[in-house]
């Protein structure tokens, strides 16, 4: 799933997170450090999101969020449940693009097969 994500021009790395800020997978072009804390980050970002839920009005789980830098995006998507797939892109992407092959990938692999187990 990741490698085909990374293969889209302007993509970065690709992670799959947990939603406590693990790391379950990640492409080349990051390393084990980076992707740790990119992970610690995302998972702020899906709590934040969580947490603006009421206050916005908003009913259901968290879907995706999407930062821009400029020189950059960081997507974090939603995989299943307790995990996210978080990409990071060059600027100059399509960001629908973007949020459309992770929700293809995502529907591709099974949300049942990305879910992170609960841990006691």
């Amino acid at each position: 799933m990741l490698a085909q994500l990374r293969e889209i021009p302007g993509v970065r790395f690709c992670l799959v997170i947990t939603s406590d800020g693990l790391v379950e997978t990640h492409t080349d072009g990051i390393d084990k450090d980076r992707a740790d804390s990119i992970a610690a980050v995302c998972s702020a970002l899906v709590a934040s999101a969580a947490a603006a839920e009421d206050f916005a009005g908003f009913a259901g789980p968290f879907q995706q969020n999407f930062s821009q830098w400029a020189d950059g995006f960081l997507f974090v998507r939603r995989a299943g449940d307790r995990t996210c797939l978080a990409v990071a892109t060059a600027a100059d992407i399509n960001p629908g693009l973007i949020a459309h092959a992770m929700a293809e990938r995502i529907k591709q692999v099974g949300e049942s097969t990305l879910s992170t187990p609960a841990r006691a």
